[in-house]
């Protein structure tokens, strides 16, 4: 009896400690407010065939209307995911009203993983 009430305490200790770690580790995340012109991709075709620009408009629009995921290709040449804000989508769902077109895009930067996403806060048209 005594070694059960051993183990169970060893593994609830380890639960709480490994639940400790992993909150700590999400806390350490902050954004930076970032400002990015480039073109709205359908990442679907272009992770599959690099497919962008406006020959690409047509089939871009499809796509995101059917649930790819959307990302800006910026004038460097960096691609990055967007994402909605839960408590402000507008922005975000607007993004998708420029498939293939030149916007600024305005919101906050999250790299994780290797993967660099930005919650998106306001986009417009590219002058």
């Amino acid at each position: 009896m005594k070694t059960i009430k051993f183990f169970a305490f060893v593994l609830m200790l380890l639960f709480f400690s490994a639940s400790a770690v992993i909150s700590q580790g999400s806390k350490g995340a902050t954004a930076k407010k970032v400002t990015l012109k480039g073109e709205i991709l359908d990442l679907a075709c272009y992770v599959a065939g690099e497919k962008k620009g406006a020959e690409h408009k047509k089939c871009a629009e499809m796509c995101i209307k059917g649930g790819a995921p959307i990302g800006i290709l910026t004038d460097d040449g960096k691609v990055y995911l967007l994402v909605e804000n839960h408590q402000k989508p507008e922005p975000y769902e607007k993004c998708k009203e420029f498939a293939a077109e030149k916007v600024t895009v305005t919101g906050s930067l999250y790299q994780r993983g290797g993967l660099a996403g930005v919650v998106v806060e306001s986009v417009e048209p590219s002058k």
